[in-house]
């Protein structure tokens, strides 16, 4: 027996080992899964709070009352405050957001609108079809060219309205939808127009808490937004740094949590470094043209004369530009679009680099010896102006380059300027909107000093009424060489690929998916 008992001792004591080898085994296994993790949260869904902090080299003067808001980039300080009726989908069709559903009508000249229902505004005020109304109606006194066309609007009822139009146009809807941001009607009539432009009161998943001019915003999130369980951060702060390598010095400090509009350099540098999460604009709508436009419509400037427009092109290696200054992070443009996009027109020939072509032309039109002017530009585009101002030097023309903020520029597009001034264009998803919102009689950028063309204008017309997408699209087409072969109206010069980077744990943002001005704030959120 006790040989027996002996036995069972060993037994008990091996399987003791065993077992005490497995929770060594199993601990280990569960430390080892523990550290895993962090690496595999983000598939786990998002998590609430936090502040994301956007490191931004532009300005912005007007936060509350967009009819005033010239300037694209708006739209992206924007965004987590005031909603519009409509965003664009992945293939760059414009789809509802505010609103429910739409219905276009050719025939008979209308756009119906159907609003959701249960928004509020931050000011617990209704939106509805009425609020919509105002908004539209306020672009319209403030002569945006986006709305052009609608002759009235009726409500049918508190949540769908009517645009009757004067005739079709194709752009209307799009335009209407996405550049239209909403704000509060109540808000803007209570306090008035100065008070909101410093006040932006909107649908958005945030508020604005805090702005301080030429510094910083800061944004804390809407407890009562409308999509339920959103936003999943608690603030949003832009950080306004104008030098770039301040602002990358300040990100590679962490300092920051996205960085946009460094120069190529630091892209790279950053890129390579494999620390951060990287995008460019390459496969998205809304890729950056960076051109000159010229006071032609001036009969006392030089650019007046078709031919000093042309030389200008012809005396500067655009491509060159791209692969020098950018670094290869853009594509040399002769118009608006750039190729393997849908509305680039491969039969418009532009100017080619030929500085003895140049020289020709500028002697043809009364310059032998050339002649003095200006280019006025942002200091974040002078790297890209530097190098146009060496190349016409070179043909006669003395350049003097002139730096201005963002809020004089958008006061001088908007007004007249004296030579040339730095012109940006989106590769946004519609050609007809883009080129009606630029370079059309009506438009607000540009108008006052440019020349219009009966031909340009009656294509730009044509883009807008057509009765289908094909008429359209070919109509755009032969507005694009009209535009840049028969009349040299702007300096296409290059397309920026662009890129912005951010920090690994930021996730779901969406800058640069879809179109470069929009982004989702109710979305975003971080891995902790």
């Amino acid at each position: 027996m006790k040989k027996k008992s002996g036995m069972a001792k060993s037994i008990y004591l091996s399987l003791a080992i065993c077992l005490l080898i497995s929770v060594i085994l199993s601990a280990c296994s569960k430390e080892a899964v523990k550290q895993e993790q962090p690496n595999h949260s983000a598939s786990s869904g998002p998590t609430y709070g936090g502040n994301l902090k956007i490191i931004w080299i532009d300005n912005v003067t007007n936060m509350g009352y967009p009819p005033e808001q010239r300037v694209t980039t708006n739209l992206f300080f924007v965004q987590p405050v005031l909603e519009s009726l409509g965003r664009y989908d992945a293939s760059g069709k414009i789809t509802p957001w505010l609103a429910e559903s739409w219905q276009a009508n050719p025939k008979e000249k209308t756009i119906t609108i159907k609003l959701k229902q249960g928004i509020k505004f931050q000011d617990d005020t209704d939106f509805n079809a009425e609020a919509v109304k105002w908004n539209i109606e306020e672009y319209q006194k403030a002569k945006r060219p986006e709305v052009n066309g609608i002759q009235s609007i009726d409500v049918i009822d508190p949540y769908t309205l009517r645009l009757n139009l004067e005739q079709w146009d194709s752009t209307l809807l799009e335009n209407v939808a996405y550049y239209v941001r909403i704000v509060s009607p109540t808000a803007v009539q209570k306090n008035g127009k100065d008070w909101a432009i410093k006040n932006p009161v909107g649908t958005g998943p945030f508020t604005l808490a805090s702005w301080e001019r030429d510094v910083s915003m800061k944004f804390k999130k809407n407890e009562k937004y409308w999509q339920k369980g959103k936003p999943y951060l608690d603030s949003i702060e832009f950080v306004l740094i104008q030098d770039r390598n301040t602002a990358a010095n300040v990100f590679k400090s962490g300092g920051g949590d996205v960085l946009t509009q460094m120069d190529a350099d630091t892209f790279a540098e950053l890129e390579k470094s494999g620390k951060y999460e990287t995008r460019t604009l390459e496969k998205v709508f809304g890729a950056l043209g960076v051109g000159i436009a010229f006071d032609n419509g001036n009969p006392n400037s030089p650019f007046a004369n078709l031919k000093v427009r042309q030389a200008v092109m012809h005396a500067v290696d655009a491509d060159a530009i791209t692969k020098s200054v950018l670094r290869g992070a853009g594509v040399p443009a002769n118009q608006w679009y750039t190729p393997g996009t849908r509305f680039y027109n491969p039969d418009v020939k532009g100017y080619p680099y030929d500085p003895e072509k140049a020289k020709q032309l500028l002697a043809e039109a009364g310059y032998p010896n050339g002649f003095k002017t200006t280019i006025s530009a942002e200091q974040v585009t002078m790297n890209i102006m530097t190098a146009v101002q060496s190349y016409l030097a070179k043909v006669g023309i003395e350049v003097q380059l002139i730096t201005i903020d963002r809020a004089k520029w958008s006061a001088l597009i908007a007004d007249k300027w004296d030579g040339m001034i730095l012109m940006y264009r989106a590769l946004g998803p519609s050609a007809v909107v883009q080129h009606n919102r630029v370079l059309s009689k009506s438009s607000a950028l540009y108008a006052k000093n440019i020349i219009h063309p009966d031909n340009v204008e009656k294509l730009l017309n044509e883009a807008r009424t057509a009765p289908d997408v094909e008429s359209s699209d070919k109509a755009i087409k032969e507005a694009q060489k009209a535009i840049i072969d028969e009349h040299a109206m702007y300096f296409p010069l290059l397309v920026q690929k662009g890129g912005f980077v951010f920090q690994k744990n930021v996730q779901n943002f969406g800058m640069y998916t879809v179109n470069a001005f929009d982004w989702n704030p109710e979305d975003v959120w971080k891995q902790k």
